[in-house]
């Protein structure tokens, strides 16, 4: 229901906005609560590098393309998905996945 609502935000506005960062706060609030759980076995080291591989070369692709210059010969991640998500069903499918994200990454 959540993101049926946020997709009525047009993109690249300040309720657009609130509506990524509400969602991100309310997971983040949810997964930072203190409470009492069994100790887990921590996650080995090799199965967390390829995450963090890949988060480097996202932010690097996104800072070249950026300073770079944003355009159609280096697109960021927001430009490629403009098309996409300037439709309702497009916005729609990407607040769902932020919302799954966030989900599955709370339930580990």
């Amino acid at each position: 229901m959540y993101a049926a609502l946020a997709a009525l935000c047009r993109p690249l506005t300040v309720p657009a906005v609130v509506a990524v960062l509400l969602a991100g706060a309310v997971l983040v609030a949810v997964a930072v609560r203190p409470r009492v759980r069994p100790r887990r076995p921590t996650c080995p080291r090799r199965s967390v590098l390829p995450w963090v591989v890949l988060a480097l070369l996202l932010v690097g692709w996104e800072l070249i393309a950026v300073f770079w210059g944003n355009d159609s010969a280096h697109p960021t991640l927001s430009l490629l998905l403009d098309p996409v998500l300037d439709t309702y069903p497009g916005r729609l499918v990407g607040y769902l996945g932020w919302l799954f994200i966030g989900f599955h990454f709370l339930a580990r």
